[in-house]
């Protein structure tokens, strides 16, 4: 009996060292990751709302029909869409492209506003912005696997603004908030998503490795350098699971998406979400599809020429 004491009691005290240990040991890592950049692309811009910084790019055509706004999905940025913009502009577009917090150019830091709520009212700030100057157009919103739940949200909470939704490989599935999102928030474990990302992933094989699973073919070095080279700044990791602790997508208005014009474009060979997941969908109220046979998850960058006419088609039909 005193051996079985003896050995707890000296498992316990193993177990606490482990956990001290791994508690101290991130905080010896270098960090050699930069600041954010003040101008990463020509058109971009910032903005803060309710603490957070919010980077969106702009692109204005001479003659405004339509306007636009392309929410990325997880682990992305304004990046993905650099196939679509220019067939949008010539099809007389106003197209804001917007980096989410943790993502991207947006705000990465400890202080940031991560919850899903602040995304949409920061959304509602700048649109109303640039809506002062063409308040008569209704905005046309396009989602990303994530950003489908982004702009699902953005719909059921601001109708009157939307004149169609387009979710390309994803939709705003409902997700409630659990209680174990807040571990991510531990402080030692948000030093360890840093030095992880930093020291094993930040590199163009992995970036490769990962775009070419969701592409359902190889990715080329310029598509990794442009997903990899937003997380070169500081708190990229920490930022992630920040975000991940307050989001919940549960936020969504069926009867008011319902009533919204949408388009659903998805890739037939998407491994990360299956197209099974999209069929209870295809058949809701005012919905089109379109399916790509030789796409994965990111048609919008592997297969650009028809997902920007099946988009531009669409919106014409609108009119």
């Amino acid at each position: 009996m005193r051996f079985v004491k003896r050995f707890f009691k000296w498992l316990f005290l193993f177990l606490i060292s482990i956990f001290l240990i791994l508690s101290i040991l991130p905080y010896f890592f270098s960090n050699h990751l930069k600041e954010a950049p003040n101008k990463p692309y020509s058109n971009s811009y910032f903005f803060y709302y309710n603490h957070t910084k919010f980077h969106f790019r702009l692109f204005v055509p001479k003659h405004i029909k339509h306007k636009a706004l392309l929410v990325h999905g997880f682990s992305a940025s304004t990046f993905s869409f650099r196939k679509n913009i220019d067939t949008l502009l010539n099809n007389h577009t106003l197209v804001v492209a917007m980096d989410m917090p943790a993502f991207g150019h947006s705000d990465k830091s400890e202080q940031a506003n991560y919850t899903d709520t602040n995304k949409i009212n920061a959304i509602h700030f700048l649109l109303n912005h640039i809506d002062q100057s063409c308040n008569t157009i209704k905005w046309h919103l396009v989602g990303h696997s994530m950003g489908g739940s982004v702009i699902g949200q953005y719909a059921s909470e601001f109708p009157e603004q939307v004149h169609s939704l387009i979710f390309i490989d994803g939709l705003p599935f409902s997700q409630t908030h659990s209680s174990l999102q807040s571990l991510a928030l531990y402080p030692p474990l948000l030093k360890w998503a840093d030095v992880v990302l930093e020291h094993r992933f930040l590199n163009i094989q992995s970036f490769q490795e990962l775009l070419s699973s969701a592409y359902s073919e190889t990715a080329n070095e310029e598509s990794a350098i442009g997903y990899m080279s937003p997380f070169e700044t500081k708190n990229s990791g920490s930022a992630i699971f920040r975000m991940a602790a307050h989001s919940a997508y549960a936020n969504t208005n069926d009867s008011i998406i319902n009533s919204i014009p949408k388009l659903i474009i998805w890739g037939k060979n998407d491994q990360w979400i299956p197209i099974t997941n999209a069929s209870p969908y295809l058949n809701k109220p005012h919905t089109q599809s379109f399916i790509i046979e030789d796409a994965g998850h990111c048609p919008m960058e592997t297969q650009p020429q028809k997902v920007n006419k099946a988009i531009t088609d669409f919106i014409s039909k609108l009119e």
